[in-house]
């Protein structure tokens, strides 16, 4: 076996990690949408699917690890089959929060619409998730068409798209990633001039403000440092190096999701403990001090 790059030997127990953080959390997300009915909304069915994708995304660190330190390294074609399902979860996850962006975007800018709209959820999520799906063909199809059967290479998600697919999901991100802003500053904006009454819009809003942020700036590490080494660095070795560093700060969001929304969120942060079986002191105590009081009265002869 070649020997391995000291350089990639950090980075991989990173992510190693990285990815058994993300799949526990995201798993408790979706368990979360699954079991309680209060999620059953186009807005969260949305959150769900963006955290199954960062899920599938940082689930390549595996293939990753066990190349890296056992297998060595296979072609590109084998790590583009290998890595099918983590590159759809990649692609997937910059759109789908354009989408959760639109979604509150209208919420807040249209309610009367919005609220036609969820009346038809199956109708509604076919129109969001048609970018998404559209976006995350193309560039498959394209890494499908120009696979490479020699080029030998350590297996990482970044290195599953071959030829000119790479440089196009770059560039896609990097325009995906400036809409994502525009829209959620206008909703931002939007949402500091509208009453109490939308609170729990803010706090949906909120939660998923908060992931993005954290998302956008590690996409903007990584189209940025990516766009830059395919120009920049000759050595094909090196850009891979520093296409795999390059993505540090997206992989610490796409393991933040159920930090930022347990913290933040207080229907997920109920769900989460109901779930873990944790009790809920704030719905308990009201219920404590009424049984008191009616102890009380009781013990008094009031009724």
């Amino acid at each position: 076996m070649p020997e391995i790059s000291p350089l990639l030997i950090p980075i991989a127990l990173f992510y190693l990690l990285c990815a058994l953080v993300s799949m526990a959390g995201n798993i408790v997300m979706v368990v979360c949408f699954l079991k309680e009915r209060k999620f059953n909304s186009p807005c969260h069915y949305l959150i769900t699917l963006t955290c199954i994708a960062d899920m599938l995304h940082l689930c390549g660190h595996f293939v990753f690890n066990f190349q890296l330190f056992y297998q060595g390294p296979g072609s590109q074609e084998l790590c583009f089959w290998l890595l099918l399902p983590s590159t759809i979860g990649l692609l997937m996850s910059g759109p789908l929060l354009l989408s959760m962006g639109i979604d509150r975007l209208i919420a807040c800018q249209l309610p009367v619409f919005y609220r036609q709209l969820c009346s038809r959820p199956s109708f509604y999520l076919c129109i969001q998730l048609s970018f998404p799906i559209i976006y995350t063909s193309y560039i498959t199809v394209i890494s499908f068409l120009q696979r490479d059967s020699e080029t030998m290479v350590i297996c990482q998600v970044p290195l599953a798209m071959s030829g000119n697919s790479f440089e196009l999901f770059n560039q896609g991100g990097l325009l995906i990633n400036v809409a994502v802003v525009l829209i959620y500053f206008t909703t931002y904006i939007k949402l500091k001039k509208v009453t109490a009454n939308a609170s729990q819009l803010k706090t949906v809003f909120k939660s998923i403000l908060y992931t993005v942020i954290f998302v956008i700036l590690g996409w903007c590490t990584v189209t940025v440092v990516n766009i830059g080494c395919i120009h920049l660095v000759e050595n094909i070795e090196n850009q891979h190096i520093i296409s795999i560093y390059a993505g540090i700060g997206l992989n610490l969001a796409c393991v933040s999701n159920v930090f930022v929304f347990y913290t933040i969120n207080s229907e997920y942060r109920s769900a989460i403990r109901k779930l873990i079986g944790k009790v809920d002191l704030a719905k308990i105590k009201p219920t404590t001090s009424i049984v008191k009081s009616t102890t009380r009265q009781n013990m008094s002869g009031k009724y």
